[in-house]
């Protein structure tokens, strides 16, 4: 979508360039606009700011849960994992897998994507368990280099494993759902489900972090993990289910955007830096800082492909610029943990 309304950008800007400017003798013969024309034009952009704003949202709720995991595994592990996309990317791809086993078994449905996530999603958090408990621990206590060094070898690893599993092609799921007729233009419906699930994932988050007894104690690791340590509590098992519950939040969003971003060698990439402005505007540890965060940099974004393609990405660095400048630990960051 962001490539075809980038061309519609730049056709625009040729249109534009092109027209005769006012005062000249085909400005004479031009016709006046008439109420119709400029209703019509009223409508257009409206149209064009609906797609925009929901395509916005769409890609702001994947990154929110996305970053979620992200936030959670630094600001409790103060560990920087620069694999978490790839790991996205891998739940992609097994929803992927799961969804074309259901259909040969079941015949195609759009309704076979939801157990599809739900597999995948298991099956990553069982992974990133795993992966905390006998790689990602040997890296506790430390220098930052080290934890990057090993977090890249897992991107340049996980990466070889997927030309090996599915090879380089592009994975997407298609489900056969007609767009709707809304604000004189047409939008894919998939995209109220993608909001839809994010918001339901943050108020799970939220009830998860302040109603249950595991969820206070990952927020008190944040501010203080030796205070969670001197009451007795088992650091390690808080490590694990923190990194097994980051490790599928991503899974579970690379299973829903799969139906509109096909998954492919190197996206995760470009998706790891937006999610790393993600939880700097809005503060690692923080999911409210998280969720707003993502609402800021996917509308921006997605606006910004409109008007100024190519300065897409300058506009959301521009934004983690001035937040750095007035509140270093981000919006809804705590400066006690700098």
């Amino acid at each position: 979508m962001d490539t075809d309304l980038r061309s519609g950008g730049e056709a625009e800007k040729e249109t534009r360039l092109s027209a005769p400017a006012g005062g000249g003798v085909n400005a004479a013969v031009s016709p006046p606009f008439d109420q119709a024309s400029l209703l019509a034009q009223d409508a257009m952009d409206l149209s064009a700011f609906a797609i925009q704003l929901f395509s916005g949202l769409s890609r702001a709720m994947v990154l929110f849960l996305l970053s979620a995991g992200l936030s959670l595994i630094f600001g409790v592990m103060n560990i920087l994992n620069f694999a978490h996309a790839t790991l996205w990317l891998v739940g992609g791809y097994v929803t992927y897998s799961i969804f074309e086993f259901l259909g040969g078994q079941f015949g195609a449905s759009p309704w076979l994507l939801l157990p599809a996530i739900l597999g995948a999603t298991a099956a990553m958090a069982a992974a990133g368990f795993a992966l905390e408990r006998y790689l990602i621990r040997r890296t506790y206590g430390r220098d930052l280099p080290e934890q990057l060094l090993l977090t890249f070898a897992l991107v340049l690893i996980i990466g070889d494993l997927i030309k090996l599993v599915w090879g380089v092609e592009n994975r997407r799921i298609s489900l056969g759902i007609e767009p709707i007729e809304m604000l004189d233009t047409f939008v894919n419906p998939y995209h109220f489900v993608i909001i839809a699930t994010g918001v339901a994932v943050a108020f799970g988050l939220w009830f998860f972090l302040h109603r249950t007894r595991f969820g206070k104690i990952v927020r008190a690791a944040v501010y203080s993990r030796n205070m969670v340590s001197a009451l007795g509590i088992p650091i390690p098992m808080i490590y694990s289910g923190v990194f097994a519950l980051g490790v599928g939040l991503a899974a579970f969003a690379g299973g829903v955007f799969l139906p509109l971003l096909p998954m492919s060698l190197g996206v995760d990439h470009d998706i790891i830096v937006q999610c790393f402005a993600v939880v700097v505007i809005g503060g690692f540890g923080s999911m409210l800082g998280t969720f707003v965060a993502a609402v800021i940099v996917g509308v921006v974004y997605s606006f910004s492909i409109l008007f100024w393609p190519d300065g897409a990405l300058a506009m959301v660095f521009l934004i983690v610029i001035l937040v750095l400048i007035w509140r270093p630990w981000g919006l809804f960051g705590t400066e006690l943990r700098y």
